[in-house]
């Protein structure tokens, strides 16, 4: 009897560290307070370059948006905040396109089906902006310790801002970041 109480205590324990792993990478529906991000990454860097596949298999960098204002947004399928920032996101892109703009996203969701799961995702949603499948080492390099998480990056590259979570007047201050540097 003590054997399948302590195997119970472990698979709770197990379940109770997969939960609180789960919420420290998603806010969870909870509105972040302010647009800050802790990272490397830091305002007035250069955006480290990378090259990720989107869901045909097709590999895209991010210097092949040079030149385009970018928001580089890190997100998952799973998570509710990220599915609360895709209005935003889908007006930005209508708003600024046609001026050099465009949101570029990033899944980490990291399912051995992730490019099919994001592809139905995107097509449910109606996202038309670009989306890439995020590998190990691009959300390390940016420091993405919570999603969403979302840089504005220069036309030549430079990182205007940052922002971690899904928070009040979300497209009201990237819009305002964004027209000052069209």
């Amino acid at each position: 009897m003590s054997r399948q109480f302590g195997c119970g205590m472990r698979k709770s324990f197990f379940l109770l560290l997969v939960a609180v792993i789960g919420l420290s990478i998603c806010s969870c529906g909870k509105k972040s307070e302010s647009p800050v991000a802790d990272s490397s990454v830091t305002v007035g860097s250069m955006a480290p370059d990378f090259s990720l596949k989107d869901v045909e298999g097709n590999s895209r960098a991010l210097s092949s948006f040079k030149g385009k204002i970018i928001l580089l947004e890190f997100w998952a399928t799973w998570c509710p905040p990220c599915k609360a920032s895709i209005p935003d996101m889908m007006e930005l892109q209508k708003k600024y396109q046609e001026k050099g703009f465009t949101v570029l996203g990033v899944s980490i969701d990291s399912d051995s089906d992730a490019s099919a799961k994001v592809a139905q995702f995107l097509a449910s949603y109606g996202i038309t902006y670009p989306v890439l499948i995020a590998d190990e080492t691009v959300p390390m390099t940016y420091n993405v310790m919570s999603i969403p998480t979302s840089y504005l990056i220069s036309r030549n590259g430079t990182v205007i801002a940052s922002y971690r979570g899904y928070f009040d007047d979300y497209s009201k201050k990237i819009s305002a970041e964004i027209e000052k540097h069209l």
